[in-house]
């Protein structure tokens, strides 16, 4: 079954730089390396642009940035393919930043059509 992993970057995610945000990137990037071998990463998916991009459509109308009340930031996605919730979710859990708060995945299962 496949899982829609969703990525908001949290507050101390956002001010990571220099070297913390090198070494973050380069563990993201073990991180797809190992899932992808393993075919439990059905796409990769990609990274979002910054919030001030953004465009949000409401019934009321178009507006700048998502300004969402929330302090985390949407900044991805990718899609797993696996037996079950459980076993995506213990995938999930191995995303670098998870365990140090810089990351908040939501996992979804992904509706057949």
């Amino acid at each position: 079954m496949k899982y829609l992993m969703l990525g908001a970057i949290t507050e101390a995610g956002q001010q990571l730089q220099g070297p913390d945000l090198e070494s973050w990137m380069a563990e993201i990037g073990a991180w797809y390396e190992k899932y992808g071998r393993s075919g439990q990463l059905a796409d990769p998916g990609y990274q979002l642009d910054g919030p001030h991009k953004a465009k949000t459509v409401r019934a009321s109308g178009v507006t700048d940035g998502p300004f969402m009340e929330a302090k985390e930031v949407l900044g991805g996605y990718s899609l797993l393919e696996t037996a079950s919730i459980d076993e995506a979710v213990d995938i999930a859990k191995t995303w670098p930043g998870v365990d140090n708060g810089w990351i908040t995945l939501e996992i979804r299962p992904v509706m057949a059509q």
